[in-house]
């Protein structure tokens, strides 16, 4: 039970960051009793399910209600220009991290005296990178938004709401963990993270199509598209006919994480320059 309350106190507590810093001061400590009253309830109510199930509505209401806190200072249009701004370094940042999962998943498949904590090497810096992941396709979206074709929102749409996706589903899964562990993996969380990825590779081709027709950027308009399409690198050899003893089996997953970190890492500074003026069509 108290490790129940104390994963979902540190996590309230995380998200109560979404608002202003005056706002916290006065009202936070105050928001986090009612919290761990209502969690108390719920879970002597419904055990550890009734704590979950008070996660949604709370969840919702308060992005809603911080989002308005900040809107009502004026702050939602600073920190969408800052986002825009910081488009060009996260996206670097992606890549960087994406180049070492690169690396780890090298050192791991030459053995590395078979220990699996190697693994570690992979997971953590992909996990991690969907962090400044997230932010900085929100910045993407409100550069591109206004000048690109309909295709081009459409896509920059499904990458955005994949990579908030990626990090609900990765939490939501620690989550019941912490609060359920009895009922093992929750494999549904695990679809739904790979779901999301796919998604903002697929939101990526849509948008490096739009790239491609209105040549946005001053160089290389082509990365978008070819983010989308890395996607290939991740997908079992087996559903194209290969088979899985060929040694491109072994090398697919590695090139997936290199190809794509070094667009991402190109992208990331190409976003530092300045954009040329949309062509009139962009904007239909």
């Amino acid at each position: 039970m108290r490790a129940v309350f104390r994963l979902s106190e540190w996590l309230y507590g995380v998200l109560l960051r979404l608002y202003p810093k005056r706002f916290r001061t006065a009202y936070g400590q105050q928001m986090r009793q009612r919290f761990r009253d209502a969690c108390r309830v719920a879970y002597r109510q419904n055990g550890g399910g009734g704590v979950l199930a008070l996660w949604l509505p709370t969840l919702l209401d308060l992005v809603k209600s911080a989002l308005e806190e900040r809107a009502q200072q004026g702050e939602i249009t600073m920190f969408k220009a800052r986002l825009v701004t910081l488009a060009g370094p996260l996206t670097m940042l992606v890549g960087v991290l994406w180049l070492m999962a690169c690396v780890g998943d090298f050192v791991f498949r030459l053995g590395a005296e078979g220990n699996e904590a190697f693994l570690g090497l992979v997971a953590i810096p992909f996990f991690f990178s969907f962090f400044p992941l997230l932010f900085a396709l929100i910045g993407i979206r409100q550069r591109f938004h206004p000048v690109v074709g309909s295709l081009g929102r459409v896509g920059l749409a499904l990458s955005v709401a994949g990579g908030a996706g990626v990090l609900v589903s990765v939490l939501t899964n620690i989550l019941l963990s912490g609060l359920v562990p009895e009922a093992g993996p929750h494999l549904w969380a695990n679809y739904a993270a790979v779901f999301c990825v796919l998604s903002i590779r697929v939101g990526f081709i849509l948008f490096g199509v739009d790239m491609q027709r209105y040549h946005m950027l001053p160089r290389w308009n082509w990365l978008p598209l070819l983010l989308g399409l890395t996607v290939v690198l991740s997908l079992p050899l087996d559903w194209f006919g290969v088979p899985a003893f060929l040694p491109a089996q072994w090398a697919t997953p590695y090139l997936h994480f290199a190809v794509s970190g070094v667009c991402w890492l190109l992208f990331g500074l190409t976003l530092l320059g300045p954009g040329r003026a949309p062509q009139a069509t962009a904007a239909v």
